[in-house]
């Protein structure tokens, strides 16, 4: 055997196979005892091992066989595949058909029964042979010294075709499996549609049955005759015919495969049989043609490279033709000869067109894998051609000269190495299917991924854990040695330092695989291997139980024992804390449960904030786990516990019974009562509790009318009576204290009572309404509150359930059942109803009265309130919401505001509802009413004062500003002076001021006073008022009542110079003159028609007089404000006097009236404020 061999053996699945069985029983054997797998030793003893490693191999074989089976089968289905192709063929070739398809069974059986030193069918290569009719393919399958086990057994006719190919024929060589196809496969020019869909049923056949590889490679076949004699349109045809083939067994069959061209019927050429006589057998054997490269640059692929290797060949020929030449004698085969190569030579234009129209590459088709050119002859028939007497002839105008029929036997040239040497040595060079080969790869890679998975996984188990357990140790004994040290230093000392304490007793219960371990001890993989973690487990929790016992015990006693003895006065507190402890020593008596809750209390008040919340849970641990231990180490103390039964003898049993009461159902299943839950989403924006605590936290559900029936009239009786029954609590003394049972209830409820009027009196007195501080806000106050949440008769109802404890509250349906009830009753029970009924009062028999009228008596005012006292408050409500809507809603709320105040009829109707809802009300509501109220009226009196302003402002302040102010006699050194018509339109009557008080103040103002003032608020201030009757004098002062300006006065001489001769006042064509004659008064008027006053003094004997005048309408009034700066008495004795340049006189002003408008300050200190 060679080494090639041998090193085939190795490749061999089945080897690659056995060779892992191997491995695997190695690893059993040699690895198995150290597997644990949750405790348990699977393969500890020899023999589990040795069934484990018989199961295997049982495995391994029992999946070849079924392979192999599988292949049988598959090939068995193929081969009947084949018996079955021409089944369906024309009836006049079925007895052909029958015949051959017996021989093939017959030729299967042999080759099936002969195994020895052959491979399977299946794994042979197949190629097809494809070619136009008469190609010799099938000569050149049985002149080619292939091996035929059909040969033997059938005869060499068995496997071939009669007068050609018909269908196709299956060669079954000891090699591999050709198949011969009918030509008309290949051309498809007799019957197209017959033809082709046979072609292509056989490569369904191909690419069905032999999925993986369906052909090894395709032979092709071309007659040189008919190269030779076909004209260019034949060859062209023939051409893509055979393109069209291989392209379709390429898509079909989805691979890519060898071609070979086998250019047959090389002895019609002639001067072959001349040229190739004297071969011997050897050389007849040789090829004859050359091998092409698998890739080549140029574009139109390796065929393009056949010209040149065509060239090879010929030059051998040429080189021999002179050995052979020699040894021939005979002329005409001499000619012959020497005519050979140049025979070929003019076929190689015509080969290379018809080779390169079949594989030359381009950009839609894939590119075929045409490996070699080789001629061949098989036999030695027919009439040669040759090429070149013919075009000789043709140019002589001879015509074609034929040549005679050869007779050479039937020897084959080149063909017999063609298919050992060169086809079968590259039958896998060929791909696979790809849609196979894409499943198998995918396939292949999840099995060798899943095995080094599993692989890898396994190891790495093991290895993780070994590394945990060796961690574990290694960790422990670290851990313990820490914690060694630290006891030593006193680390668990808890009355000094409890953090560090703590810390220690924290380590200690986290010991690996300890109470409260992270080494997670029921994962299942880090038991795989050496495990160690019970005995580890069993150490650690020895040492923390220990360490509980010894240290943390006593803190647990003392802090009982310290409680007992600093909270004596607290004596519930005191009874719970000594029934702790005596529950410790008595195991009869012993709830876990209370105890726990006890020191939860404890700790959270000696260790209170979220500072220290880490502590108490950790203490809480140690706690649980001491009691649960069956090692506490508790030592009873005599002195603390009967110091302790003393003083709780002192506490009466109804307080200690209704403060367990308090202390158990303070947070009850019942739940509490809380405004958010009443009031509404809406409601709860509008209220607010005065003692700044959250609407959330209201009362507790013991203190509800749930928490009354279902808990305290349910629990009170169990409680005394367990009360009573704890008498081992108390010791002997109890007895001297026992009270009965009822008389311990009715101290209970007493003190329940009182605690539940106290607990919804402080609800109900701490809740307010939020201030709205505008109109909007309040607007939107009002529509919540006379909303669909009636968030006030929503609170109301609420409160009323709560505290009308002695009401039995029915559903709808109950009710609906308790009327027909009582109708039924009534009718057939009416006489003895009647009967029963006179021994009662009239009430209604529904309304059952239950306990809790002491609380129902301090609320007596709510409960009172029916469905119409709601219906008045609704109303208010809606009164309230529909009068501020439209204050704030309306484009001009002022304005309506100003006249609901105006009227008072809209705030008289919300003032009315207001107060019928106050006095249904009890305290705070019917204060919420009155602020509201208030609240109400207050937005009214805002909104009339803005609108008022706003008239103020754009009739009164814009024409003042514009024309009166800053202006004389209004401010007296003004550049400007007030036109008489601007102060006539201003001041008259039915002027500005006038016509806007009489519209807009004169319903609120009382005038029939010195001073004025507002009978009903408007938002008016007094001072403004002021101004109104400053108007309204200087209005009388200068107007007549006609609305006239007019003022009338009188001017009288008293005094002049000596040396003036005359004076003479100009006032609007009046003119005052004084000679120093008799002293006549001078009557004036106001305004005078003239825009200027003038005075001029005229000295003796002097032709120039001494003038001055005082420009504007309001001339004269400048002249005597002049005057009165200079002689400020003047306002009392009404003596003018007037000084030009030195020269003085004096003139007595005589007013018309008692009112004298000038020198008033009426103008001076009239001002117009922003707002009223």
């Amino acid at each position: 055997m060679s080494i090639r061999e041998v090193g085939r053996i190795f490749t061999q699945r089945w080897f690659i196979g056995l060779v892992g069985v191997a491995a695997c029983s190695i690893f059993i054997w040699v690895v198995g005892p150290l597997i644990t797998v949750a405790g348990y030793e699977p393969l500890k003893t020899d023999f589990q091992r040795l069934v484990s490693i018989l199961v295997l191999v049982f495995v391994w074989g029992v999946f070849n066989l079924t392979k192999q089976h599988k292949q049988k089968v598959k090939e068995d289905e193929t081969i009947q595949s084949l018996l079955e192709v021409d089944s369906q063929s024309d009836k006049e070739a079925a007895s052909e058909i029958n015949v051959l398809q017996d021989r093939i069974e017959q030729a299967i059986k042999v080759v099936t029964k002969t195994h020895k030193g052959k491979r399977s069918l299946y794994e042979l290569p197949w190629y097809v042979l494809i070619g136009p009719p008469g190609t010799g393919k099938t000569t050149v399958l049985k002149q080619s010294g292939l091996e035929f086990p059909l040969a033997d057994s059938l005869g060499s006719d068995s496997v071939a075709g009669v007068g050609g190919t018909r269908h196709c024929d299956w060669w079954f060589a000891n090699k591999a499996v050709l198949v011969d196809t009918a030509g008309r496969y290949t051309t498809q020019d007799s019957q197209e549609k017959v033809d082709a869909k046979a072609w292509h049923g056989f490569l369904g056949l191909l690419k069905k049955y032999r999925t993986q590889r369906p052909i090894n490679g395709a032979i092709v076949t071309i007659s040189l005759a008919s190269i030779m004699s076909q004209t260019r349109t034949e060859r062209s045809l023939h051409a893509r015919a055979i393109k069209s083939r291989l392209q379709e067994l390429k898509n079909q069959l989805g691979m890519q495969f060898p071609i070979y061209v086998l250019l047959t019927k090389m002895d019609l050429v002639a001067g072959f049989n001349e040229f190739f006589a004297d071969l011997s057998k050897e050389e007849r054997e040789e090829l004859f043609g050359f091998m092409f490269p698998k890739d080549c640059e140029d574009e139109r692929g390796v065929v393009s490279l056949f010209n040149k290797e065509f060239h090879h060949l010929l030059e051998r020929l040429d080189a021999q033709m002179l050995r052979i030449l020699e040894t021939e004698d005979d002329l005409d085969k001499r000619a012959m000869i020497f005519e050979f190569p140049k025979q070929l030579r003019v076929l190689q234009a015509n080969l290379d067109e018809f080779l390169t129209e079949i594989f030359a590459q381009n950009s839609f088709e894939e590119p075929t894998l045409i490996r070699g050119v080789f001629m061949v002859s098989s036999v030695q028939d027919g009439i040669p051609v040759s090429r070149l007497m013919n075009e000789s002839s043709s140019g002589l105008g001879l015509g074609k000269l034929g040549l005679s029929a050869q007779h050479h036997g039937s020897h084959s040239y080149f063909v017999r190495s063609l298919f050992d040497q060169v086809i079968f040595k590259e039958q896998l060079l060929g791909t696979v299917n790809r849609h196979y080969q894409k499943q198998s790869s995918w396939l292949h890679r999840g099995v060798y991924i899943g095995c080094a998975v599993a692989l890898c996984g396994a190891i790495g188990t093991w290895f993780m854990s070994y590394q945990w357990n060796s961690t574990l140790i290694t960790q422990t004994n670290k851990e313990t040695d820490h914690i060694k040290a630290m006891i030593g230093a006193d680390s668990l000392d808890f009355e000094s330092d409890i953090i560090s304490a703590i810390e220690t007793l924290d380590r200690i219960m986290t010991l690996p695989l300890g109470k409260q371990s992270d080494y997670g001890n029921s994962d299942a993989i880090k038991k795989f291997g050496l495990y160690q973690g019970d005995k580890v487990s069993q150490a650690a929790n020895n040492a923390y139980t220990s360490a509980l016992t010894k240290h943390f015990a006593p803190l647990v006693l003392d802090s009982l024992i310290s409680e007992m003895e600093g909270n004596q006065e607290h004596r519930q507190y005191l009874y719970e804390t000594l029934k702790t402890y005596l529950m410790l020593f008595n195991p009869e008596k012993y709830q876990q449960e209370e105890v726990l809750a006890w020191f939860g209390f404890y700790f959270e008040r000696h260790y209170p904030g979220a500072l220290n919340e880490s502590l108490r849970d950790r203490l809480m641990t140690h706690t649980n786990n001491l009691l649960e231990s069956n090692e506490r180490g508790f030592s009873f103390n005599d002195s603390a516990v009967e110091s302790a039964r003393e003083v709780l003898t002192q506490m009466s049993l109804p307080e200690r019974a209704y403060q367990r009461m308090k202390l158990q159902f303070s947070k009850s299943h019942v739940p509490s009562f809380r405004l958010t839950d009443v009031l509404g989403p809406k409601g709860l924006e509008q209220f607010e509790r005065m003692s700044g605590k959250p609407l959330s936290q209201g009362i507790s559900g013991f203190y509800t009318y749930n928490g009354f029936h279902s808990i305290f009239q349910i629990q009170i009786n169990r409680t005394v009576k367990g009360l009573m029954e704890e008498n081992w609590v108390y010791g002997d003394d109890l007895k001297a204290h026992e009270i009965d049972q009822a008389s311990a209830i009715q101290g209970v409820q007493a003190r329940y009572y009182q605690d539940y009027v106290n607990e919804w009196k402080n609800l109900i007195e701490d809740i307010q309404l939020k201030q709205a501080p505008t109109l909007d806000l309040a607007s939107t106050q009002a529509r919540v509150l006379s909303g669909v949440e009636r968030p006030i008769e929503s609170l109301l109802r609420a409160i009323q359930k709560e505290v009308g404890l002695t009401k039995v509250v029915l559903s709808e349906n109950q009710k609906a059942a308790s009327e027909v009830a009582g109708k039924v009753a009534k009718v057939k029970f009416s006489n003895t109803a009647d009967q029963l009924d006179m021994y009662l009062p009239e009430e209604n028999s529904f309304n059952v009265s239950l306990p809790g009228k002491e609380v129902e008596s301090h609320f007596t005012e709510i409960l009172r309130l029916d469905e119409q006292d709601f219906e008045d408050i609704q109303t208010a409500m809606v009164n309230l919401r529909s009068y501020l809507s439209d204050l704030s809603s309306s484009g001009n709320n002022q304005k309506i505001a100003y006249k609901s105040i105006l009227d008072g009829t809209v705030t008289q109707d919300v003032a009315a509802s207001f107060e019928r809802a106050r006095e249904l009300l009890p305290k705070p509501f019917n204060q919420w009413l009155g602020e509201l109220s208030q609240e109400s009226v207050k937005f009214a009196e805002n909104g009339s004062k803005d609108h008022l302003n706003q008239l103020w402002l754009t009739k009164v302040v814009k024409p003042y500003r514009s024309s009166i102010a800053g202006r004389y006699p209004f401010v007296p050194n003004a550049s400007k002076e007030v036109r008489l018509k601007d102060f006539k339109r201003f001041f008259g009557y039915g002027g500005t001021m006038d016509a806007f008080f009489k519209e807009y103040l004169e319903p609120f103002v009382d005038t029939s006073t010195r001073r004025w003032k507002l009978e009903k608020e408007i938002g008016v201030r007094p001072e403004t008022l002021a101004v109104f009757q400053k108007a309204k004098r200087i209005r009388q002062t200068f107007f007549e009542p006609d609305n006239s300006l007019r003022v009338e006065f009188g001017m009288k001489p008293v005094y002049l110079d000596q040396h003036i001769t005359r004076f003479v006042l100009e006032l609007g064509g009046q003119d005052l003159v004084y000679k120093h004659g008799p002293a006549r008064a001078k009557s004036l008027s106001w305004p005078a028609g003239q825009d200027q006053t003038r005075i001029v003094f005229t000295p003796p004997e002097s032709k120039r007089e001494i003038a001055h005048t005082y420009e504007g309408e309001w001339g004269i009034f400048k002249l005597l404000d002049q005057s009165l700066k200079a002689r400020p008495e003047s306002r009392n004795d009404n003596i003018v006097m007037i000084d030009l340049k030195g020269n003085k006189v004096q003139l007595e002003l005589i007013p018309s009236s008692a009112i004298n408008p000038f020198w008033s300050n009426e103008m001076e200190s009239f001002r117009c404020p922003q707002t009223l």
